[in-house]
Parts: structure tokens; C-alpha cells; sequence
């Protein structure tokens, strides 16, 4: 069972080209897919167990504009113990604007560690066609490019770590990015940045490719890392 909605984009949500930025875009294919997820797991207790983002694979076809209305339409491709894999479909006036593919991840809230699912919630979570298969990439372990990046007080949210969202500002800033430049970004969330003054941002930009990471500036732990491939 798929699960369609429907927005309409506002100008607080748009950059500065009047383009519906990536990290708003990403946090409404979240919002769509959490959503689907809660209603299928009516009986799941959200006082317990939590649904976050592992990675996303996003493919941008043409922006999303200022005032147009979108339907955002999600449905589960794959169950793999610890994982929901889903893909997420953005049309505008019935043509497609975009498309993703999600992996999220089932969570203990209290010992914050990923639970197993159980057969009724894997029953309740029917599998459907795969749409948009999540491309087979490779990363770069050199950086030519790095940059200290400075954990504002209200990046910070209810789990009291960075919000998953905040981390598209922060390679925007490093890459030095517009949402216009973008045709597919790549983004897996490794590590939770959780009691961090600042992080260290390092990329590579080799033909239209820039391969990305933020790790700690203490350990070299990774937080997260991912691909952007950029118009021609």
C-alpha cells in the first residue's frame, strides 16, 4: 500500500533562487515516509521505538518551485531485518520531479540501538515494486578540501543531536552548493553528532563529481559521507 500527499511549497522553504532547497526537500520525503510507517505500524509504541534515516539516494529531474503544489507518494520496496528500504516518488502536475530511495532504521529510544522486527511488524509492512533501484557507488578516500564546521545551539533537536536535515546546510557550505547545480546526491548517516562544539568537513571534486564526509576532529569517527553528481 502506497501513501500519497499533497503540499504546496511556501517561499520560506525555497533558496535563494526561488528553488525548493534539498534539505526541505528531504525533510518532506522524511515526513511523507515516517508518516506511512506510523500508519502502518498503528499498534508500534512511538514511546519505544523510533524510526530514523539511515541513507537516502535522491535523483533531482527538474526544481521544485515556489507556490507549486507536488504530491509526494512513498511505498516500502524492501524489509531486511534492522531495515525499511522505501522508495519516494515527487510528481508536479502528474510529471515526475523527483525520486528517492530511503533506508530507515528501527530504534530502541532508551538504549538508542537498532531492534530487529518482529514477523507482525514485517506482515504489516507489505513489500511493493521497486520503482527507483539505489545505484551501486563507490566513495574516494582522498580530500583535497577541508573546513571546520561550527554545531549552532539550534541545529540540535528533540534527540539532542544534530538533526538529520541540518546536515544538508552544513555540505552546502562546505561544497558550496545550490540546489539548482544538483542532478543526484547520496547521503548515509553513519554516526549521530551529539555533544560536538564543531565537526570537520572535507571533500573532492574530480569531472561533475564531489565525494563528501564529516567526521570528529578528536577521533577521525565518521558521521556521515555521501556522493553529489552535478549538472553538466
Amino acid at each position: 500500500m502506497s501513501y500519497s500527499k499533497k503540499i504546496k511549497i511556501p517561499y520560506m522553504l525555497c533558496d535563494r533562487y526561488e528553488n525548493l532547497s534539498l534539505r526541505n526537500l528531504v525533510s518532506i520525503m522524511g515526513d511523507v515516509s515516517l508518516t506511512h510507517s506510523y500508519i502502518l505500524d498503528k499498534d508500534l509504541d512511538k514511546q519505544k521505538y523510533r524510526w530514523i534515516v539511515y541513507s537516502w539516494d535522491i535523483e533531482l529531474i527538474n526544481p521544485v518551485t515556489y507556490n507549486q503544489e507536488i504530491e509526494v507518494t512513498t511505498h516500502i520496496v524492501d524489509i531486511n531485518k534492522f531495515y525499511a528500504h522505501r522508495n519516494v516518488e515527487v510528481s508536479f502536475k502528474g510529471e515526475l520531479v523527483a525520486r528517492a530511495y530511503g533506508v530507515f532504521l528501527l530504534i530502541d529510544v532508551d538504549r538508542m540501538r537498532p531492534i530487529k522486527m518482529s514477523p507482525n511488524h514485517n506482515e504489516a509492512n507489505e513489500k511493493e515494486e521497486l520503482i527507483y533501484e539505489k545505484p551501486d557507488l563507490t566513495y574516494k578516500k582522498d580530500f583535497e578540501n577541508t573546513k571546520e564546521i561550527m554545531i549552532r545551539y539550534t541545529d540540535i533537536d528533540s534527540n539532542f543531536h544534530v538533526n538529520n536535515a541540518v546536515y544538508f546546510d552544513y555540505i552546502y557550505d562546505l561544497c558550496k552548493l545550490n540546489t539548482k547545480d544538483i542532478k543526484f546526491l547520496n547521503i548515509v548517516y553513519k554516526n549521530e553528532i551529539r555533544n560536538k562544539d564543531s565537526v570537520i568537513g572535507e571533500y573532492t571534486t574530480y569531472d561533475n563529481v564531489t565525494d563528501y564526509r564529516l567526521r570528529s576532529s578528536e577521533d577521525d569517527k565518521i558521521y556521515t559521507y555521501g556522493k553529489i553528481i552535478r549538472n553538466v
